[in-house]
């Protein structure tokens, strides 16, 4: 426990190790899998050299994933011609969450509100304008949204949403997201719920879950004699996976939602609507 409690204190820019969240904070399996890293102690001072350096790094970062994004449709050709070009297009969302998944790990570690509101916001609308544009792969895109989901929904309370302790630059356990950032921030959640729906409905969308299915079934000259029963229980295993995306789907941003309609109910108690 001492162990423990000296990394916690410790803060940082270095991966601590958590407790798991409470077993009423888990909705699902996949929801115990996107654990926040523990942010440093204090938020990076204002102005100061080491604010400009962390803000310098992660732009570099964005462009970076901005442009392989940009020369998506030229992936192939551009590995085929040089497959060790740094900025060749990405292939899959798969690919681009990759980059960005540490990036939005470093931005939580800063523990500055102000940088993380920003730049989470940033990321949070490039996840929603790449969806239309790749096969959809459930795994990697509900890793990251519920780990922007959990993100947001700390900033919205000034406290972890995982631990209930508060966050670095919330000493009073409030948010430091003004209206305007969280009506953004509505806007940018309920339009990714559409785009993951819109994503996932279409055909042959789930591609990570049939190409887990192929290579199920092409692992050993065996596999090419199965029985009807073998058979059988692929349909059921896929039929699993299928209602599980299902249900991940229901549960984009739901943290980010509940805590979004009680920071804007009591900023407009007259405001019943969504709509920006």
């Amino acid at each position: 426990m001492a162990s423990s409690s000296r990394e916690q204190e410790a803060g940082g820019f270095l991966r601590s190790s958590l407790p798991s969240p409470p077993a009423s904070s888990v909705s699902s399996p996949s929801a115990a899998r996107p654990i926040l890293l523990q942010p440093r102690s204090r938020p990076l001072r204002s102005g100061s050299s080491k604010e400009s350096d962390f803000i310098n790094h992660v732009e570099r970062k964005l462009l970076a994933i901005s442009r392989r994004y940009e020369n998506r449709f030229s992936a192939t050709l551009s590995e085929e011609a040089n497959p060790d070009v740094e900025g060749r297009g990405y292939k899959n969302i798969g690919e681009e969450i990759r980059d960005l998944d540490p990036v939005v790990d470093l931005i939580w570690v800063s523990g500055t509100p102000s940088l993380q509101i920003a730049f989470l916001l940033t990321i949070a609308l490039t996840v929603m304008t790449s969806l239309p544009c790749f096969p959809f792969m459930p795994r990697p895109t509900f890793q990251l949204l519920q780990k922007l989901d959990l993100m947001f929904a700390s900033l919205l309370k000034g406290a972890s949403a995982e631990t209930g302790e508060l966050l670095p630059g919330s000493e009073t356990g409030r948010s430091k997201l003004s209206t305007t950032e969280k009506v953004r921030m509505r806007g940018i959640v309920e339009r990714t719920r559409i785009a993951v729906v819109e994503a996932a409905s279409k055909d042959g969308s789930l591609a990570d879950v049939s190409t887990v299915t192929q290579s199920r079934m092409t692992d050993t000259e065996d596999d090419f004699n199965m029985t009807t029963e073998d058979e059988d229980m692929d349909v059921v295993e896929d039929e699993s996976s299928h209602r599980r995306w299902e249900m991940d789907i229901a549960r984009v941003y739901e943290r980010t939602i509940m805590e979004l309609g009680m920071a804007l109910d009591v900023a407009d108690p007259g405001n019943d609507g969504w709509a920006p």
